[in-house]
């Protein structure tokens, strides 16, 4: 069976804020490079043919450290961004909840189906971030890849796991910093089982 490890990108100053960064093109902090450079360590036993990313800096340059540590090419992709938050960007929850009461308050009840203003839903992220796993997928099928890394962002790979994986989803769902979660792939059935979540030893050790 083939493997997928869907990694999320390092800390940046609005993780380590509490900001919401959506679309917003914020690059690592020192510590997102230092967990960078521990996530390529981490994955040193778990060769790849290639990694793909997501075009917004924190996980271009997560992905970067990553590809050149396994001297493998690297692809930006269109799709695997994160999800867009549009007029919440840039502030706490606890800020939006303050000034968007309404719009906060619906958001909550249906976040699958609902959109912060001028942002996306989770079904939009789902829709493009699976579009691009498709590719990726019928990819790694043609040219007989045995193990490909994509390096995205945390609701962006909640939507892709749930795609992925349709009712074998945990239900408490959440992806650290650096974190890897490994995909079992059957390239013949098109088939996927979750290995291991949200696998951030390489950080700690």
């Amino acid at each position: 069976m083939s493997k997928i490890y869907l990694i999320r990108h390092g800390q940046t100053d609005w993780n380590r804020a509490g900001k919401i960064q959506g679309m917003r093109d914020i690059p690592l902090n020192e510590t997102g490079r230092q967990q960078a450079r521990q996530l390529a360590e981490g994955m040193a036993d778990r060769p790849v043919a290639r990694v793909f990313t997501s075009r917004l800096k924190r996980a271009r340059e997560t992905a970067q450290i990553l590809a050149d540590s396994q001297r493998v090419p690297l692809y930006l992709v269109n799709g695997l961004e994160e999800i867009s938050y549009g007029d919440w960007e840039g502030m706490s929850m606890e800020e939006i909840r303050r000034r968007f009461p309404e719009e906060f308050a619906a958001w909550w009840k249906d976040p699958v189906e609902g959109a912060p203003p001028n942002g996306e839903s989770q079904m939009d992220v789902l829709i493009r971030s699976a579009r691009a796993m498709e590719a990726m997928k019928a990819n790694m099928a043609q040219d007989g890849a045995e193990a490909v890394a994509v390096v995205s962002h945390g609701a962006t790979i909640c939507c892709i796991l749930s795609w992925l994986l349709k009712d074998q989803v945990p239900e408490e769902l959440s992806v650290m910093n650096a974190a890897i979660t490994t995909i079992g792939y059957d390239p013949g059935t098109g088939g996927c089982v979750l290995e291991s979540l949200n696998d951030a030893r390489h950080l700690h050790g």
